[in-house]
């Protein structure tokens, strides 16, 4: 079991440095390090967005230096900010580096050694979570990208989709993306740069249907009516709850992973899921559907097994749109008919494909091809399919040609460090 780490602050030196964007910079003096301080690079801590922090048990090394150690252990602080400890083999724990580092956080960080089977499952905890998080945005943007090849087809009148190959009715390039993926980046931006903020998020929506932006067409080629007539009444009345009550279909569900990647944690999850929904949706079932779908991402989040997922035993006893209500109580379990625009019936098709499949590809394959609004129900699918099994089950030859993915993956990170504080401004 063994990690790199980058080391920031040598052993005892006063001189600290910080890892930032791709090089140190210096933060100051202080007490000489009692170690080698230091980062395990992409490895993120939920619990204050930071990468994880590591030492190294030996000799000084300078400030820069990747290293590679076993994992030895780990010293867990009160506050969350643990400290990997790596070394060369079990008797680096007894070099002269290990008492004064205990000594040298406050006794309120209550520092309490752990060992390496314990650090260990921890980071694996952590690459889990990671995975899941890349897995929730890169699986909607490949399932809008798989769909949008067939969409409007009516099932069966089509070559089954196999893979990235681009056409379909908007004449895409293989792993081009439609509405479903526009929107949600608009709103992972909008949650990074200012929190909850319907009146920023149905601004960025105005500003991708007019202008085209993150569009990967440089134009808006795909929006749905309610979102249309929604984005325009914001751009007469400034009001963001532009959602009318006929509004049912899907659009609060295909862009709603960024929500729930950045408020996973907060205790009004699926209140704020709705008030998200209302921005372009105002029918019951659809701001329902979105409760549904939120609660089911920040379960497959936290690892819920699918049969725990599948039960929806939250919503058992409530009061529910009867449509809503049939998908709660299992509904799901048979095919559909087609990929249908209705929220509800979204749902039902997402559904069906990860209850039905036995990994994230056949369960996409399952949802694409069921035709229809089939770019919307692959992207539902694979939100939900992403957190589950994790970006390493979605196939590299989806991945590999997928438009704009290093801005995809840089926006589900910035999520993860985001949900470590899920406060609203």
């Amino acid at each position: 079991m063994r990690l790199f780490m980058v080391v920031e602050w040598s052993k005892g030196s006063p001189f600290r440095y910080a890892w930032k964007e791709g090089r140190l910079a210096l933060v100051g003096k202080d007490r000489p390090a009692p170690v080698n301080y230091g980062l395990v690079p992409g490895l993120l801590n939920p619990a204050d967005g930071e990468e994880v922090d590591a030492v190294y048990l030996g000799a000084p090394l300078p400030p820069g230096t990747r290293v590679e150690g076993e994992v030895l252990g780990m010293v867990w602080l009160a506050d969350g900010d643990h400290k990997l400890l790596l070394g060369e083999g079990p008797a680096a724990l007894g070099l002269e580096g290990l008492a004064p580092l205990l000594a040298w956080f406050a006794p309120g960080r209550r520092p309490t050694l752990l060992g390496p089977e314990e650090a260990w499952a921890w980071v694996k905890a952590l690459r889990g979570l990671q995975n899941r998080y890349l897995g929730a945005l890169l699986g909607l943007a490949v399932g809008d990208a798989l769909g949008a090849q067939v969409e409007f087809q009516p099932k069966g009148s089509f070559p089954p989709v196999a893979g990235m190959n681009g056409g379909g009715p908007h004449d895409l390039f293989p792993g081009a993306w439609t509405d479903n993926t526009s929107m949600a980046l608009c709103l992972a931006e909008s949650l990074l740069e200012k929190g909850f903020d319907p009146q920023d998020q149905m601004a960025r929506y105005l500003r991708w249907y007019r202008e085209g932006y993150l569009s990967a067409k440089g134009y808006c080629f795909d929006i749905g009516n309610a979102t249309r007539r929604a984005l325009e009444r914001f751009a007469r009345t400034g009001n963001p709850f532009c959602g009318d009550a006929e509004g049912a279909g899907n659009g609060p569900l295909m862009r709603l992973a960024p929500l729930v990647l950045a408020y996973r944690q907060h205790p009004n999850l699926l209140q704020l899921a709705r008030l998200s929904a209302r921005t372009t949706h105002g029918a019951r079932e659809a701001l329902e559907a979105t409760e549904v779908l939120a609660w089911l991402l920040r379960e497959a989040l936290k690892g819920a097994s699918k049969e725990e997922l599948l039960r929806l035993e939250p919503f058992q006893d409530r009061d529910l749109h009867p449509a809503v209500r049939r998908v709660v109580e299992g509904s799901f379990w048979n095919e559909p008919e087609e990929g249908p625009g209705y929220a509800p019936g979204t749902l039902e098709a997402a559904l069906f494909a990860f209850a039905t499949a036995s990994s994230f590809q056949e369960g996409m394959l399952r949802a694409v091809n069921l035709g229809g609004d089939a770019d919307t129900v692959g992207a539902v699918y694979g939100q939900l399919a992403g957190a589950f099994y994790g970006q390493e089950a979605i196939p590299e030859a989806w991945l590999a040609p997928l438009f704009l993915r290093d801005r995809i993956e840089t926006l589900a990170l910035g999520l993860l460090r985001a949900s470590a504080r899920p406060t609203l401004p």
